[in-house]
């Protein structure tokens, strides 16, 4: 049980690590979009191996959830292709989807599109036009991305501090390290940056 843990470890540490560019690798970007988030990966192929080089995640806005499912995936691929800018502008790279009409996104006639989808278009369009299907089978990644659950932390709406201060000189624990150290501030000590 020790050894398979360990594996597995290492194998979730593996399947995350980047990859640095290299410059002359062919380039795929894999997107997906739910109706709460969209995501996408950017993979190099070295030596018939994928390796990641980037992963990126966004929840969508309040109005960006109620487009429809062409519209948030075509609003995922212009955003990942916005967010890697700087590692595919003058390459070529292929946009994978599991979304098929988006595919047919370049061939379409402009007069069909909405204002926006021009837009996000003509943004993809600089970078590349080739858009593939994949099976949503086989788009895990930037799926798990898109289906990212963000945990929200409550506040109380109300804190009671004077309940607090008395739950805190009740605390023993408390107690006794404010015993040891003999007051209840902070004691700011000198901190050199470089050489002193």
């Amino acid at each position: 049980a020790v050894t398979a843990f360990e594996k597995s470890k290492k194998e979730l540490a593996n399947s995350t690590t980047l990859y640095h560019p290299v410059m002359d690798a062919q380039l795929a970007m894999v997107v997906d979009a739910s109706d709460t988030a969209m995501g996408a990966a950017l993979h190099q192929q070295i030596e018939k191996e994928w390796q990641p080089l980037g992963f990126y995640s966004k929840k969508l806005a309040p109005s960006q959830k109620k487009y429809s499912a062409y519209d948030r995936e075509l609003l995922a691929a212009h955003m990942a292709v916005k967010y890697f800018r700087h590692m595919v502008e003058g390459r070529p790279f292929t946009i994978y989807t599991d979304h098929k009409p988006l595919i047919y996104a370049f061939k379409q006639k402009e007069d069909k599109c909405s204002p926006r989808q021009s837009r996000h278009l003509d943004f993809i369009g600089q970078f590349t036009t080739d858009i593939q299907h994949v099976k949503g089978i086989d788009n895990v990644v930037a799926d798990a991305l898109s289906r990212v659950n963000i945990a929200t932390i409550e506040t109380p709406s109300h804190i009671n501090f004077q309940e607090m201060a008395n739950n805190q000189k009740g605390d023993q624990e408390l107690t006794k390290i404010l015993a040891q150290t003999g007051n209840s501030s902070l004691i700011l000590q000198p901190f050199v940056i470089g050489d002193p």
